[in-house]
């Protein structure tokens, strides 16, 4: 049977996503893959090595799924309808609820069934869990473009949105690229307060409080990462950052998102850095398992919350 787009788009959209866009599965194009690999030349990347792994994988989504036809992106909102009181410690958005990777594989698994058994076909699903350059897809599938904080900004959604991927042996006819363009006010890059944003190369890991409070592993020893930390903001933050999406035009008035999984609930809405200081690794096992706050692991998520 011959896919139908819009059909497809519908089964897709009943996941919870906001946006379904399709793209032609190919190389990635030559100016975004030297962009990139500029990006990890310069060490922007900091210690998060796995995105140097797998480049031929990187470049060309095909080597993902044998008979790769058709890339299909999807993004998910997590805008939450109650904000935590950040005033004992800041927790990013979108660690208020479930681990996204879980929800959204089961939810697009769900969907994958379905249109197995209408059209036939393979399908690999990826959300953070293939060399897969997200946001380069997102808008050549047409859901969105990038900010000048190099997130994805989907046009009247904003830029708090999970990104997922599908590849397929479907062959789905192309959305057209998204064309719009980031308005370059350049609040996203006053607000920062580590200064992650303050060149036009792309964000530098090393100066961003989200990386140093997640991805990090082990002290901050760099005088880099230590001056960043001891910023108002470095000293109050539990897990994450969201200052650079608070101030950016594009995510004022969007309404909250419908995925009650993603709803602030759990640990992320008591948490705080008393909590955490005395806290013992099995109740931190017991607690935090099955939220985004696990990835900073037990040891970061103390070294967060230490004085400095």
């Amino acid at each position: 049977m011959i896919p139908e787009k819009e059909e497809i788009r519908r089964e897709l959209l009943s996941s919870g996503a906001i946006a379904v866009g399709f793209a032609a599965a190919a190389p990635v194009e030559e100016k975004e893959w030297l962009r990139y690999m500029r990006w990890l030349e310069e060490g922007r990347h900091a210690s998060m090595d796995y995105m140097e792994r797998y480049p031929d994988v990187r470049r060309d989504p095909r080597l993902l799924l044998e008979g790769a036809g058709t890339v299909i992106s999807l993004a998910f909102s997590y805008v939450p309808s109650e904000r935590r009181d950040n005033s004992n410690g800041i927790v990013a958005c979108y660690a208020y609820g479930r681990d996204y990777h879980k929800v959204l594989k089961r939810r697009l698994d769900k969907c994958i069934e379905a249109l197995r058994g209408r059209y036939g076909g393979e399908y690999r699903v990826c959300v953070d869990s293939a060399p897969i350059l997200e946001k380069y897809w997102a808008q050549r599938a047409g859901i969105g473009f990038r900010g000048r904080n190099e997130l994805l900004i989907v046009p009247g959604a904003g830029s708090m949105v999970f990104l997922a991927e599908i590849v397929t042996t479907l062959r789905i006819e192309p959305d057209e690229p998204c064309r719009d363009l980031c308005a370059g006010c350049g609040k996203c890059v006053e607000v920062c307060p580590g200064n992650a944003l303050r060149d036009m190369n792309g964000l530098d890991s090393r100066r961003c409080i989200n990386y140093l409070t997640i991805e990090h592993k082990g002290p901050w020893t760099d005088h880099v990462e230590n001056e960043v930390m001891r910023t108002d903001v470095g000293r109050n933050t539990i897990f994450g950052c969201d200052l650079c999406m608070t101030v950016c035009p594009h995510n004022k008035n969007v309404r909250p998102a419908g995925m009650e999984e993603f709803q602030l609930g759990g640990p992320a809405s008591t948490l705080s850095r008393e909590r955490i200081a005395g806290m013992s690794r099995e109740e931190f096992d017991r607690e935090i398992t099955g939220t985004p706050i696990r990835r900073a692991g037990y040891e970061g998520l103390r070294r967060n919350v230490s004085e400095r």
